[in-house]
């Protein structure tokens, strides 16, 4: 059997007979989502542009299993190819999302108007979602689970976005959530299994746990389960008539350097999918966070912002020239980096300095000393990542934590500290504004431990969520106190 007629066996008569059950009770004068949101136009419009969605996220992630060879397709059971991919696997992101819509829309039929849940199950959840996320990356370092860590990194932050806004409106109605999502996914496992089982495809005995749920890999069966997980949440989120309010009200409140700030964070989610390009997706990422503390920075004192990135920018530029050529103040060290540079050093490092210290400052509430604690805590994470990836490299004969000698962390409690005090003079109105983009210092404090399991360097990420977490929680108490 091949793929094209695994399609037309299983999927295409299934979406024919809900398109036609759809049909017949829509021209009844049904409305589409019936009671949960009777504009039709509304429903068919996310409807349709739900597969477009799906389509663009889960190419650049399917090729990458496929070229992995996590997936395997025989060249004689497929039509063709469109990078690693087979034809017949892109028509499977869209028909899949459009069974699971109409299967949800018959169920929303029969079922009430939209209900909420608790503040508790929306934040609980979030949490818990990007905690499988963070697992999912850990994952990424044992061939036996990379499978099952690839779809979990993949999937996971996602859900976690979906959840923290708006868990309690999906779980409102958890009765149709879970019709909504358990059938259509037993009904994949098992006509995955059937492929499975045809030679259709096959899947890695190298990169799975070797686990099984009545025969069928268990990677297999998370994967079905969370990609009707993605689609059954984003459409009742998008039906619901809250979840409208509340895009109105972020709309109205949330600030442009927030979206900087969310945007460099998922650029970070390809890179355990594209190791390589690790320079340049960290480069920008960087940027993206420079232009978030400038446009936060801009927001509190105006034009002013300018001058501080620019000094910000030039002290550490400065004193990475100095460094990397005399030794002073950092230790002795050299540059080779893989990314852009000015002046011999890495873009990325004196665009750190400027977000870092901003960020730091805001979280300190503008005391220097314990910016400069902040720094070097969140350097205790920097150093074996970007020693490890090619950045720059330590003299021969450093300290024992990976090399890297003591005077080097003395040297950014001092540089950070006088950077924060000349800032915090320059614009004291940084140090009043309720700290808000120390956020970017918090979250920091999750995706950087993170990025060092990844590399399995799991006593650099134990030490640095802990001295980062302990300090972070020392701060924001203390901010909250004032």
């Amino acid at each position: 059997m091949t793929y094209l007629q695994y399609h037309l066996l299983f999927i295409a008569p299934l979406l024919a007979l809900l398109a036609l059950w759809t049909w017949r009770e829509v021209r009844s004068g049904r409305p589409l989502a019936g009671a949960y949101r009777p504009e039709n136009r509304w429903a068919w419009t996310f409807y349709w542009l739900l597969p477009l969605i799906a389509f663009v996220y889960t190419t650049p992630w399917d090729n990458y299993l496929v070229y992995k060879q996590v997936w395997n397709y025989p060249p004689e059971r497929v039509l063709g190819r469109v990078g690693y991919v087979p034809l017949e696997e892109y028509a499977f992101f869209v028909l899949q999302t459009l069974i699971a819509g109409l299967w949800l829309f018959l169920l929303l039929r029969r079922g009430g108007p939209p209900h909420i849940s608790t503040f508790a199950v929306r934040w609980g959840g979030a949490v818990l979602l990007l905690l499988l996320a963070f697992a999912g990356a850990f994952m990424l370092s044992f061939e036996s689970t990379f499978y099952l860590g690839l779809i979990l990194a993949w999937a996971m932050p996602v859900l976690a976005l979906q959840w923290a806004f708006g868990g309690d409106l999906v779980l409102g109605n958890a009765r149709t959530f879970l019709l909504a999502v358990l059938p259509p996914t037993v009904y994949l496992w098992a006509t995955d299994l059937f492929a499975i089982r045809q030679g259709i495809w096959s899947i890695s005995e190298r990169y799975t746990t070797g686990l099984n749920l009545f025969g069928l890999p268990l990677e297999e069966a998370v994967f079905f389960l969370v990609t009707n997980l993605l689609v059954v949440t984003g459409l009742l989120l998008f039906l619901h008539p809250v979840a409208l309010e509340r895009v109105r009200f972020l709309r109205a409140t949330v600030r442009p350097w927030v979206g900087l700030l969310a945007l460099s964070a998922l650029l970070r989610v390809p890179v355990p999918l594209w190791p390589e390009g690790f320079a340049l997706l960290a480069t920008i990422s960087t940027l993206l966070l420079a232009l978030a503390a400038l446009a936060w920075a801009w927001e509190q004192v105006g034009a002013r912002a300018l001058l501080l990135a620019g000094l910000a920018f030039g002290v550490g530029l400065l004193v990475e020239v100095l460094g990397s050529r005399t030794g002073f103040p950092f230790g002795a060290y050299s540059y080779d980096p893989p990314g852009p540079t000015l002046l011999g050093v890495p873009l990325l490092v004196p665009l750190g300095w400027w977000w870092m210290t901003a960020a730091a400052l805001a979280l300190a509430g503008g005391r220097p000393l314990l910016v400069g604690a902040l720094l070097v805590a969140l350097d205790l994470g920097l150093e074996p990542l970007m020693t490890r990836t090619g950045f720059w490299t330590w003299s021969a004969g450093g300290g024992l934590y990976y090399g890297v000698p003591w005077v080097n962390f003395l040297g950014w409690f001092v540089v950070g500290s006088a950077l924060a005090w000349v800032l915090g003079r320059l614009a004291p109105e940084l140090t009043r504004t309720g700290g808000s983009f120390a956020w970017a210092y918090r979250l920091e404090a999750l995706m950087l431990p993170a990025g060092l399991l990844l590399l399995g360097m799991w006593p650099a990420a134990l030490v640095t969520f802990l001295v980062m977490g302990g300090l972070t929680w020392t701060s924001s108490r203390a901010a909250f106190a004032r």
